[in-house]
């Protein structure tokens, strides 16, 4: 929006130094928000890799058999990071986490070990 009225015509123009401090300014939060993006798509992804690995780990267990890999009290444990996911403009990678931490809870739901 400030970028769009610097083309107009007005009497707020901002200098080129101010500009180019703006410019740099909005590249420096473009560059922030990739990197916190990219950290929690990938928190999510080693949780939910995690899970898996311990399924697999636990197949063969027969005392574990039973016992839930995924509560479903722990099931949001993920929603801020789903919502930040989404509020940053990434609503791929969080559907992407979401489809597979609740494939995870409805294979435990189904009593099937990966």
């Amino acid at each position: 929006d400030i970028m769009n009225q610097h083309d107009k015509l007005t009497e707020k123009k901002l200098s080129k130094k101010q500009f180019a401090e703006l410019h740099r300014t909005l590249r420096s939060i473009d560059n922030l928000t990739n990197r916190m993006c990219k950290h929690l798509s990938e928190g999510l992804s080693r949780k939910n890799d995690a899970l898996k690995h311990i399924a697999k780990k636990e197949r063969n267990d027969p005392l574990l058999a039973n016992a839930p890999l995924v509560s479903p009290i722990a099931l949001n444990d993920d929603s801020s990071a789903l919502h930040l996911l989404v509020k940053l403009g990434r609503p791929q990678d969080a559907a992407t986490a979401y489809s597979n931490r609740r494939s995870l809870l409805l294979t435990e739901c189904l009593h099937e070990r990966p």
